[in-house]
């Protein structure tokens, strides 16, 4: 992981780069309310115009989506998104700020944002499961925030992620969300970091996994989203059988300034016996639920990247 004396500066200054995720990060945390209220549509809008991969990426994302409604239509939900994550991204960053570890920072999740459970929901009955879990998240809404919703069941959470994209934010990045208590496996460093997954399973743990996208060399399986093949990762789905542990699909949406949704899903279980077909059965009943919250909240879909090749 390169740390601050190695740094390249072009790298750093790119707009993915060291300089503007720490001008950020101040930002979030020490600037006045109408400069976090009113600056992350103003970045999303300077982003939206200049990045244009990331731009056309999500213009033809949310084609599959939405259906195509004409360019200027689909360009506006398109910035839509990115407004929308540059609010969440703002938001955890200055979450990040507190000075607190793990279970206490947990708790004041409660006092700095509202967090909307659904009726009936009860953590406390899940704190009491000391078993491994694989949870899957994703890029939709924010799963940050849902990790720091983890660790209130007094439980390690691990973090699966590939390397940044830019290596002058790994280290910036990875100490942040270690100071608070979570730990990062890198999907894309070891070939036996599904060991390590493994080993923090068996020991009661928690470890959070992104189903839709995958890093070099990981294996995805396609499966019909939006009404065409889509690839997404099959690793957790296998992790959890080799492991027998549960799957527990979670996913926060953003609601309004410093207010989330937390939907969680019904737990599935793969059988350490189950064959391919099982498999594939349960990934096929996740990723349908999966498209119902995408098709519910589309500008929360934060994929930057093309999902289905040949566009629409």
């Amino acid at each position: 992981m390169p740390g601050p004396s190695n740094i390249s500066l072009s790298e750093a200054l790119r707009w993915d780069g060291l300089f503007w995720r720490r001008l950020a990060y101040y930002g979030s945390v020490y600037g006045p309310d109408w400069w976090k209220t009113g600056s992350p549509p103003v970045f999303a809008a300077l982003f939206f115009g200049l990045i244009g991969s990331n731009r056309r990426a999500v213009v033809d994302n949310l084609r599959h989506v939405l259906g195509r409604r004409g360019w200027w239509a689909d360009h506006r939900a398109a910035l839509q998104t990115f407004i929308e994550f540059a609010y969440v991204f703002q938001e955890t960053l200055e979450f990040e700020g507190h000075r607190l570890h793990g279970s206490q920072l947990a708790d004041a999740l409660e006092l700095d944002l509202d967090i909307q459970y659904p009726p009936g929901f009860d953590l406390d009955s899940l704190h009491a499961q000391k078993r491994g879990l694989v949870v899957l998240t994703s890029h939709f809404g924010c799963w940050e925030i849902g990790a720091r919703v983890m660790q209130k069941l007094d439980r390690p959470v691990n973090l699966v992620m590939a390397t940044e994209a830019n290596e002058t934010v790994e280290h910036f990045a990875v100490t942040k969300r270690e100071q608070h208590g979570l730990t990062v496996i890198h999907s894309d460093r070891s070939a036996f970091s599904s060991v390590e997954m493994i080993r923090a399973l068996k020991r009661g743990e928690i470890v959070a996994i992104q189903l839709d996208r995958a890093a070099h060399g990981q294996v995805t399986q396609p499966i019909d989203f939006f009404g065409r093949p889509a690839p997404f990762q099959i690793g957790p789905f296998i992790l959890a059988k080799l492991a027998g542990v549960p799957l527990w699909p979670v996913y926060v949406v953003r609601m309004g300034r410093r207010s989330y949704r937390f939907l969680p899903e019904p737990f599935r279980y793969i059988d350490r016996r189950a064959d391919r077909d099982e498999v594939l059965r349960v990934m096929r009943d996740v990723i349908g639920s999966f498209e119902q919250h995408v098709r519910t909240y589309p500008h929360q879909w934060f994929q930057f990247h093309p999902v289905w090749q040949g566009g629409t």
